[in-house]
């Protein structure tokens, strides 16, 4: 990906240079400007949430949130372990709140967690078929990108987000049981 990545842009680049050879150093301070602006507010919008997210950690929350989810956990994804149920429902109350991304550490946990082999359990591919699916209620994420570069109205996408996801959540996890079949107790 990175060779294609690298192509791309050299290639903008050089044809830029055809077009208008004056403007290629404007055009690439400016981009990498407003591409570090971008970066630095994404990043403090993560701090913010990966800090309250330790916080109900040290708090014991996510141990409460893990009995709350018990039911749908072992449902979705099987007899796993308690720690494995921990990181998987923090992941999907990250995942819930709209920051994907801090939900990838608890992830990554949750599947050191349950596999053991080189081949993906069912509770493995059930896990990456949740994240990718994307299941949110509230897209903070998007819904911060799009305050930070001026929109009118940045929760507009609330109610498409939730139709979007409630579909392709509902989709993939069916997909999940006809493929692996129910999930062993």
């Amino acid at each position: 990906m990175n060779i294609v990545w690298t192509v791309v842009t050299v290639a903008a680049i050089a044809a830029l240079t055809f077009v208008d050879p004056q403007s290629v150093l404007t055009v690439c301070l400016d981009s990498s400007s407003q591409a570090l602006k971008t970066a630095l507010e994404l990043c403090a919008v993560y701090c913010v949430w990966l800090g309250i997210f330790q916080v109900a950690e040290n708090c014991r929350l996510v141990e409460k949130l893990s009995q709350i989810l018990k039911p749908l956990n072992k449902r979705l994804y099987g007899n796993i372990s308690e720690v494995a149920a921990g990181y998987v429902s923090l992941n999907l109350a990250s995942n819930l709140l709209g920051v994907g991304n801090a939900a990838t550490p608890s992830a990554i946990s949750a599947i050191r967690e349950t596999e053991k082999s080189d081949t993906l359990s069912r509770a493995g591919v059930m896990l990456f078929v949740v994240n990718a699916t994307s299941v949110q209620l509230l897209p903070t994420t998007v819904i911060g990108m799009r305050a930070s570069l001026g929109s009118a109205n940045p929760a507009d996408i609330i109610l498409p987000n939730l139709v979007t996801t409630a579909i392709t959540s509902v989709i993939g996890i069916a997909l999940v049981f006809v493929a692996y079949g129910r999930a062993k107790k």
